[in-house]
């Protein structure tokens, strides 16, 4: 039976990249104790698996790319995890281990498997670093049910981390948040393209198949192509 890591649905995700004018910025390096990576919306990351592939456990450097939309507004296109300073030269979709064969099997040309965004916000984090992230959350909301965790705690925290950015908006569109203060566990978060949607995500790999990069895409060029058809 093969496992789900034999799987590869390729995606030329080089020439999407550079065919677009992409500003490149370092927001953090995103801690991952053991290496199971979670991509989410950071307010509904209980539900969201690990991704099957797995990295050697360290500290590693979150870029993301932002498109120019006009003078005043920018959005991210892209977020990437860099693994190895190489370039990678094929992408593969990422999967979690809750997918069959089947399922993936069932996959159209332009279909893909990834993860909902219902806060215009997403994040990388490490399955440890979930476990916190959820545990501070209920307890944020538990001392207090009327509030939410954005305006607890996250709000002041995008807006001093990029709202000063010039490729960010004045709340800011970019963190490294802390759960818990006392550990080294963090979630880089951002936003998410255009905002809410269904988003996948890639793992760039070299010819040995060794792990280079982890990339989620915001598909802003699909959006801005539907918005179009509607005008028309």
């Amino acid at each position: 039976m093969k496992d789900i890591n034999d799987f590869e649905l390729p995606y030329d995700l080089d020439d999407e990249m550079n065919g677009q004018e992409l500003t490149e910025i370092h927001i953090g390096d995103v801690n991952l104790p053991t290496g199971r990576i979670i991509v989410a919306d950071p307010f509904f990351t209980e539900e969201q698996q690990p991704f099957s592939r797995t990295v050697e456990p360290d500290k590693y450097p979150v870029y993301i790319y932002v498109a120019k939309v006009d003078e005043l507004h920018h959005r991210i296109a892209y977020a990437k995890i860099k693994f190895r300073p190489e370039e990678a030269s094929k992408w593969i979709l990422a999967l979690t281990n809750d997918l069959s064969a089947e399922e993936i099997n069932e996959l159209g040309e332009d279909e893909f498997y990834g993860f909902p965004v219902e806060s215009g916000l997403a994040c990388f984090l490490d399955e440890q670093t979930n476990s916190e992230l959820i545990a501070k959350i209920d307890a944020v909301q538990d001392n207090k049910p009327e509030s939410n965790y954005y305006d607890e705690i996250l709000a002041d925290e995008f807006m001093q981390y990029s709202g000063k950015n010039t490729f960010s908006r004045q709340l800011g569109d970019w963190n490294d948040h802390y759960p818990n203060p006392d550990s080294d566990n963090n979630a880089i978060m951002f936003a998410s393209g255009w905002g809410d949607g269904y988003y996948p995500a890639y793992w760039g790999v070299n010819e040995n198949n060794d792990t280079i990069e982890l990339v989620v895409d915001f598909l802003i060029n699909d959006f801005e192509e539907e918005d179009e058809e509607l005008e028309d």
